[in-house]
């Protein structure tokens, strides 16, 4: 799963649990989707035999509310209304391998992106699309990787894991990616360059301008990766997309998820955009066929839900203006203007020991710190609930 190492345990002297009806991330353990499944499925009947009948109203997810979760960047509003009703439906295809179904996706997708249906790959989430980049520009250990730090790590991680050479640039003073010093350090050895936007985990966005140019002139040399995970949260998503790059013919790879601002995260479907050679030597890895049946299904409804992202959008944004909001009035430094799903600041501290601080308050945020910034912590929006207690932790936390 794409998310950050956390706090696993809950601490003694948490809130006690207050189980309510919701909608939260765990949406889908309460839409009794065992049960139509099992009401649905007929011994050996075929894709086009599946019985229709009626399916039950889902029930109420019941919530655990004993542990605010603001640090796995998940979305607290769920996937669409369409995407489970579309699930609930499509129940008893579970029993089927979704061949067919990708194949559907794949064309939808590309018809968006104005791109060939050949450009489009699918995995489990985008983690797998990561791994996999990282496993073919590593060139069995001979292969140089460009990025910036702090980043998201699943590309880097690959390409050291594969015992190929990570070359990391800075931050500027602002905690944008200096492409600049990136373009810099690209060699005849550089197999590739790497760029998150919106930045995990400062939330930051790089210049579209630049970025467009920058990963022109750096595709001549290496394929350069886009990973636009966070895209869809930005205020600005037209502006900034960068697909057109590929109709253009350059050589860049862009990535993308339903688990943030689609509410997927526990379904596990991500896609990447590429060359169709590039596209097939990816897919050929991620192995895009074996993509979870309902996860292909609740894709095509969300991605058809034209309301879905618009009403999603400001949802996002008043969750981290109202955590940016805390965290100046706390006084803390923090890095400006974030444009994704949450937002990173100095908490004055250990990132461990204000994880265990806030855990005492029955809040779980990033456990674990990125190189160069010790004491700094991401926290991502949650649900009212979540972000009433995280707030209340902050302020007892920080003020102490």
């Amino acid at each position: 799963m794409r998310h950050p190492d956390t706090i696993p345990e809950a601490t003694p002297g948490a809130p006690a649990p207050d189980k309510v009806d919701t909608s939260r991330r765990s949406l889908l353990r309460g839409i009794g989707l065992a049960s139509v499944g099992a009401a649905a499925l007929a011994a050996g009947c075929s894709k086009g035999e599946a019985i229709a009948a009626p399916a039950p109203a889902p029930a109420a997810p019941v919530v655990d509310k004993s542990v605010a979760i603001m640090g796995a960047n998940e979305s607290p509003f769920g996937p669409s209304k369409k995407a489970v009703e579309a699930m609930i439906e499509k129940a008893s295809l579970t029993a089927r391998y979704a061949d067919d179904e990708g194949e559907e996706l794949k064309k939808q997708i590309a018809a968006i992106e104005g791109v060939d249906p050949q450009q489009i790959f699918l995995a489990n989430g985008s983690t797998p699309i990561l791994a996999a980049f990282g496993e073919i520009i590593a060139a069995k250990g001979k292969g140089q990787l460009v990025t910036s730090i702090a980043t998201y790590e699943g590309v880097p991680r690959s390409v050291l894991e594969y015992g190929a050479e990570l070359i990391t640039v800075p931050l500027t003073a602002d905690f944008g990616i200096d492409l600049d010093a990136m373009a810099a350090k690209i060699s005849k050895r550089t197999t590739a360059t790497y760029v998150c936007n919106p930045n995990n985990p400062t939330g930051n966005m790089v210049d579209p301008a630049k970025l467009r140019a920058f990963a022109i002139e750096a595709s001549k040399t290496a394929p350069c990766f886009i990973d636009e995970a966070y895209l869809h949260l930005c205020d600005d998503y037209d502006a900034n997309v960068m697909t057109s790059l590929l109709r253009e013919g350059h050589n860049v790879v862009i990535c993308r998820t339903f688990s943030k601002i689609y509410g997927m995260a526990g379904q596990r479907l991500g896609y990447g955009i590429a060359s169709p050679e590039m596209a097939k030597k990816m897919g050929m890895i991620t192995r895009g066929g074996g993509v979870n049946h309902l996860g292909i299904v609740a894709a095509m409804a969300s991605i058809v839900d034209k309301d879905f992202i618009p009403t999603m959008q400001p949802k996002f944004k008043a969750g981290r203006e109202r955590l940016y909001k805390v965290a100046k009035e706390l006084g803390r430094p923090i890095a400006a203007n974030p444009q994704a799903s949450f937002v990173f600041f100095d908490v004055g501290m250990p990132n461990k020991l204000f994880a265990e601080k806030m855990m005492a308050e029955g809040v779980r945020v990033v456990g674990r710190a990125w190189p160069g910034y010790e004491n700094w912590t991401r926290i991502c929006v949650g649900e009212d609930w979540e972000m009433d207690r995280c707030e209340a932790a902050m302020k007892k936390v920080l003020a102490a």
